[in-house]
């Protein structure tokens, strides 16, 4: 066989690959035949090559159900952003919003405490408080609360660094102490 054949068999195997493939990513090309059916090309190869839907009305289905699922997740929150801090109403201690659960959601001024309680083995002191819901929380030293954290803990006292932006958007940071004692 001569060079000339072989680089033209080379080139007549490239066109049929070429072209089964390009039938593969189109789908199988498709003909209307005159009496309302369709033909899927002629051939061995066209035979082989079943007839699937139209590459645009896939998408367009694949389109329809992401669109309905960001539908169903619209009202959710992500879980794994932190939510941001509800806003303050005229009043101060008027909250806008849901707080988070546990001791994350406890605002500084809404706080009671019942009592102080210190660890024989560690030394360490736990501060009991209770929200306005009359539910129980521990608090540890540096434990972070919605507007602040816990700087200390003394036999009688809990002190805060309340966190608090001011009028101009800067963070303000004051001490709040919460003192054991009959309440008012």
């Amino acid at each position: 066989m001569t060079n000339r054949a072989k680089g033209q068999l080379r080139e007549t195997r490239l066109a049929i690959c070429l072209a089964a493939a390009l039938m593969l990513l189109l789908g199988g090309v498709t003909v209307a035949r005159a009496d309302g059916g369709k033909d899927a090309g002629r051939g061995v190869a066209a035979a082989a090559v079943p007839i699937r839907t139209s590459p645009p009305s896939r998408a367009r289905q694949r389109l329809a159900e992401e669109r309905a699922m960001v539908n169903a997740l619209a009202g959710k929150r992500d879980p794994f952003k932190v939510p941001p801090p509800p806003r303050t109403g005229g009043g101060g201690d008027v909250l806008d919003g849901p707080l988070p659960p546990g001791v994350r959601g406890l605002v500084i001024g809404r706080l009671r405490l019942k009592g102080i309680v210190r660890q024989e083995d560690s030394d360490k002191m736990i501060a009991v408080v209770t929200n306005r819901a009359n539910l129980a929380y521990f608090l540890h030293i540096h434990e972070d609360v919605y507007d602040g954290v816990v700087s200390r803990i003394t036999p009688d006292a809990i002190y805060f660094q309340q966190r608090r932006p001011d009028t101009t958007g800067r963070v303000e940071t004051r001490e709040i102490v919460l003192r054991m004692g009959p309440e008012r």
